[in-house]
C-alpha cells in the first residue's frame, strides 16, 4: 500500500509542470480585419497564466512597425482563481495593397518555446478624397455617425431582440450624449451593462473607421406585427485641433469641442405570432431554456404534503413565463404553484433569466405514485415546442393518522359543517345582573361629547381664518416637505409595481416641485440653473446640491430611455429621501 502511495505521489509531481503548463495561453489578435492603405491597426500578443522569459515578435514584412512593443500587465482574481496576462502590442501601417498573413509570435516559458495563432488582415485601397482634414471637415456626416443594429429582424413573441447602438468614426470623438430616444413600443426594454465595449476598426465603402459600441438593449417583443424602433438623435463632441495655439504642446492642453447632432436609422423587426397547438406545458417560454427539479421527500403520510421545486433558466422574457401545470393521478391534488425566486443576470453580451417554483402536492389515499414534472418551451432555432422532462419522482404514500392536524384540501373543506353531528348543549352559566345604564362612566362620557366637537369645532375653524391671513408664499414653503412626500409615496408604490416611467414621472414632480414651493421659484423661471443658484445662495452643501441635480438628470434620461431597471429605481428613490430630508434640515 506504501509503494502505491508513493507511485501516486511520483506520477503526480511529474505531471505538475505538465498541468500548470496546460493553463498556459499564447494568442495574438488584431483590432482590425481590413485596413485602408495609409491608414493603421493594432496587434497584441498576450500570454495568460504564465511567465516569460523572452519574446521574439515576428516578421512584420509588408508593414511599417509605427511603435512597439508596447507591454501591459494586468491581473484578475474571481473566486479565489486569481490569472494574469501580459500583452505586447505593436501600431502597423500597410505598405500595399492585398492580403496578408502575420506569422505567430513566440515565447520562452520555462525554458520550453510556444507560439501563437497567426493573424490575418487584408489591405484595401481607400475612398478618393477622404484622407485630408479639410475634405473630413466639409464632409462630417460622412466621417462620424450612428447605427442601430439589431442582431435579428425576424422574432417571435417574447424572444430576446439585442440592439446595438453603434459609432463609426475617423474623427476623434470626445463626447457623447443620447438627446432622444425610441419609446420602444410592442418591447419590453432592458439596459445591458456588459458588452463588448472596445475599439475596432472596421472598413465601409474604401473608408476605415474605429467603431465602438455606445449602448446595448436587450429587447423583448410583447406583440405580433411588424414593430419599428425609431430614430435616436444624439449630440457627438468633435475635437478640433488648432495648429497656431501656443499650448497646444501643454501636458495640460484639451482641445476645443465642436458640437454636432446626429439621427440613427430606425430598424423593423418582424415579430411573428407563435404557432398554435402548445403543449398543456408550455406557459410563454420563448427562446433557449433548461429545467431542473428536485423534491424534499419521497415517503409521506396522508397527513403530509409532497414539495417539488422546478427551477427554469433561459434566454427569453422572464415575465411571460408562468409555472407549468403539473398533470397528475386523480388521487394527487396540487395547489397552485408558487413563484419563489425570480432574477436576471448577463453573460456574454446576452440577458438570462432564472426562475424558481413551487409546487404543493397532496395525496388523497396511500399508495405509491410517479410524478414527472415537465416544462415546455418554443426553440427558436428549430421552430418547435420541446418540452424537458428531466427526472420522475417516486412517492411512497403511507395511512397517515387521520386527526385533525391532517391537511384539508380545499376541496374537502366545504359541506364540513354539514356533516358534523351537532350535539344537544348540555351545559349552561349564569351571569350576575348589570347595574343600570344611567349615572355610568359611559352615560356621562356621551353626555358630553356634543360639547367637545363644538369646542374642537371652534377651535378648528379659528385656525383656519389665521392660517388665511399668513402669506401664501410662507404657506407653500411650508407645505413643500409635506408634498414631496405625498409624491414620494407614489413613487414608492410605482417602484413596488415596477412601472418605471410612472415612478420617474413622480419622482421628477416631487423634487421640482419641492424647490419651486420651498425656494418661491415660478415655474416660468425653472431652470437648473436658477435652482443651483437659489440652493448656494441658501448656503446649502455643494455635495448636497450635486445630489440633487443629478436626480433631476436621472429622472429626465429614464423618462425619455423608458428602461426597466429595479436596482437603479431604488437606489434614485433612496438618494431623493435622503437629499430632500437633508435640504429639508439645512434650510428648514
Amino acid at each position: 500500500m506504501i509503494l502505491i502511495k508513493k507511485i501516486v505521489l511520483l506520477s503526480f509531481l511529474f505531471a505538475l509542470p505538465i498541468l500548470v503548463q496546460a493553463q498556459v495561453e499564447f494568442s495574438a489578435s488584431s483590432n482590425a480585419r481590413q485596413v485602408v492603405l495609409g491608414n493603421s491597426f493594432e496587434i497584441t500578443f498576450t500570454l495568460k497564466n504564465g511567465q516569460a522569459s523572452g519574446f521574439n515578435p515576428p516578421n512584420f514584412k509588408g508593414f511599417r512597425v509605427l511603435s512597439g512593443p508596447n507591454q501591459s500587465t494586468s491581473m484578475t482574481i474571481i473566486n479565489g482563481r486569481r490569472s494574469q496576462e501580459v500583452g505586447y502590442s505593436y501600431r502597423l501601417q500597410p505598405e500595399k495593397i492585398g492580403k496578408f498573413t502575420i506569422p505567430p509570435a513566440t515565447i520562452a516559458i520555462n525554458k520550453k518555446t510556444i507560439k501563437s495563432n497567426p493573424v490575418t488582415v487584408e489591405v484595401v485601397k481607400g475612398k478618393k478624397g477622404a484622407s485630408t482634414q479639410a475634405q473630413i471637415d466639409a464632409e462630417i456626416d460622412e466621417q462620424v455617425f450612428v447605427k442601430i443594429i439589431a442582431n435579428t429582424t425576424e422574432a417571435r413573441i417574447g424572444q430576446q431582440v439585442v440592439l446595438d447602438y453603434k459609432i463609426f468614426t475617423t474623427l476623434d470623438i470626445r463626447q457623447f450624449n443620447l438627446l432622444t430616444e425610441s419609446d420602444y413600443d410592442g418591447f419590453y426594454a432592458h439596459e445591458m451593462r456588459q458588452y463588448p465595449n472596445g475599439l475596432v476598426q472596421e472598413v465601409i465603402n474604401g473608408v476605415q473607421y474605429t467603431t465602438k459600441i455606445l449602448r446595448r438593449i436587450a429587447l423583448f417583443p410583447q406583440q405580433a406585427g411588424l414593430l419599428e424602433i425609431e430614430a435616436a438623435d444624439i449630440q457627438v463632441g468633435i475635437a478640433t485641433e488648432d495648429p497656431n495655439n501656443p499650448r497646444r504642446r501643454s501636458f495640460f492642453y484639451r482641445p476645443p469641442v465642436k458640437r454636432h447632432n446626429l439621427k440613427t436609422n430606425n430598424v423593423k423587426v418582424n415579430v411573428q405570432p407563435l404557432p398554435p397547438n402548445a403543449p398543456p406545458t408550455f406557459t410563454g417560454a420563448v427562446g433557449k431554456y433548461k429545467m431542473t427539479c428536485d423534491i424534499e421527500r419521497v415517503n409521506i403520510t396522508t397527513d403530509d404534503a409532497a414539495i417539488i421545486n422546478m427551477f427554469v433558466e433561459g434566454n427569453g422574457d422572464v415575465k411571460q413565463v408562468q409555472a407549468a401545470p403539473l398533470i397528475l393521478d386523480d388521487v394527487l391534488e396540487v395547489y397552485d404553484p408558487r413563484i419563489v425566486n425570480e432574477s436576471t443576470y448577463e453573460s456574454n453580451a446576452i440577458l438570462y433569466s432564472k426562475k424558481e417554483m413551487e409546487y404543493l402536492v397532496l395525496p388523497k389515499k396511500p399508495g405509491n405514485y410517479e410524478i414527472t414534472p415537465a416544462f415546455t418551451y418554443f426553440d427558436t432555432d428549430s421552430l418547435k415546442y420541446i418540452t424537458l422532462q428531466p427526472r420522475t419522482f417516486k412517492i411512497n404514500v403511507h395511512q397517515g393518522s387521520n386527526k385533525g392536524t391532517t391537511t384539508i384540501l380545499p376541496s374537502q373543506k366545504e359541506n364540513t359543517f354539514d356533516q358534523d353531528i351537532r350535539f344537544i348543549k348540555t351545559e349552561t352559566s349564569l351571569k350576575k345582573k348589570t347595574a343600570p345604564f344611567w349615572g355610568t362612566p359611559l352615560y356621562f362620557a356621551l353626555w358630553g361629547l356634543p360639547i367637545f366637537l363644538f369646542g374642537g369645532f371652534f377651535v378648528y375653524h379659528r385656525k383656519q381664518a389665521n392660517a388665511e391671513e399668513i402669506d401664501p408664499t410662507v404657506l407653500k414653503r411650508n407645505k413643500a416637505q409635506l408634498l414631496a412626500q405625498k409624491r414620494l409615496s407614489t413613487a414608492d408604490q410605482h417602484l413596488k409595481s415596477n412601472n418605471s416611467k410612472a415612478f420617474y414621472d413622480e419622482v421628477s414632480k416631487a423634487m421640482l416641485g419641492y424647490v419651486c414651493d420651498k425656494l418661491n421659484i415660478p415655474t416660468s423661471e425653472l431652470t437648473k440653473n436658477n435652482v443651483r443658484a437659489q440652493l448656494t445662495a441658501l448656503q446649502v452643501k455643494n455635495q448636497d446640491i450635486e445630489k440633487f441635480m443629478s436626480i433631476i438628470k436621472n429622472c429626465e434620461i429614464a423618462l425619455f430611455a423608458g428602461m426597466d431597471n429595479s436596482a437603479a429605481m431604488q437606489t434614485t428613490y433612496d438618494n431623493t429621501i435622503d437629499v430632500v430630508a437633508s435640504i429639508e434640515e439645512e434650510i428648514g
